[in-house]
């Protein structure tokens, strides 16, 4: 009986794993068909669940929220990370969508990037009261920030507690500014070893499969 669990068990734990990881087949297609959108030339409203998407992200408004996940020992904290984080990002249609990465330099990048723009805009508004004043010495020589961030992702459907907190964040501009959909970072060279990955898992299940019923047809023999 000890063998039959064992094998079920595995057997259960193989093909979870196989099928979820081939849940990546339609995104591989499409990548090897070259079916992905450019960040910078999509419309408002035109990205959509299941869709690849590339570009660069130059303006970007930060972090709005963080998604942390904690370790526990016999209920007791023992560590926490930060999984992924969620950041307001302007696109080059005039509309701010959601980017989710959780990936430690592009965190670094991107926090430096809202500071930046920050630190511009906060400028402007100083030339433009000095002007107002026509206090010229006071002038500043502005630029904006250049630096960008080159990304590969995926769209997503975003979640209604995510979602409520970007709504919150954008006030009542919310549904004329922003998209309804998020990208999240995606390596899409990893379409294929998934696939590969989850099509062995698959097969090692129904091997596994197939000695769980032929240890339990053995069982019962014995068991007489």
């Amino acid at each position: 009986m000890k063998k039959t669990r064992f094998f079920g068990t595995l057997t259960v734990l193989l093909l979870c794993i196989g099928i979820g990881l081939l849940t990546e087949l339609p995104h591989l297609i499409r990548y090897q068909k070259g079916d992905i959108l450019e960040f910078e030339t999509v419309s408002a409203g035109e990205l959509k669940k299941g869709d690849l998407v590339q570009g660069e992200i130059d303006i970007t408004d930060g972090c709005i929220a963080t998604n942390e996940q904690t370790n526990t020992t016999f209920g007791i904290e023992t560590s926490r990370h930060t999984a992924s984080r969620y950041y307001a990002v302007y696109m080059y249609n005039g509309m701010y969508i959601l980017y989710e990465t959780g990936r430690e330099e592009q965190y670094e990048l991107l926090d430096r990037l809202a500071d930046e723009w920050e630190e511009y805009y906060q400028a402007l508004d100083a030339a433009d009261e000095a002007e107002d004043a026509q206090q010229e010495s006071e002038r500043i020589d502005i630029s904006a920030p250049t630096e960008t961030l080159a990304f590969t992702g995926m769209v997503k459907t975003v979640p209604d507690d995510l979602l409520a907190i970007f709504r919150k964040w954008y006030g009542e501009g919310f549904d004329d500014n922003c998209e309804t959909v998020m990208i999240t970072y995606s390596d899409f060279g990893s379409f294929l070893r998934f696939v590969i990955i989850g099509a062995v898992c698959v097969l090692l299940g129904i091997g596994c499969l197939i000695l769980t019923l032929v240890t339990r047809r053995r069982e019962k023999q014995f068991s007489y």
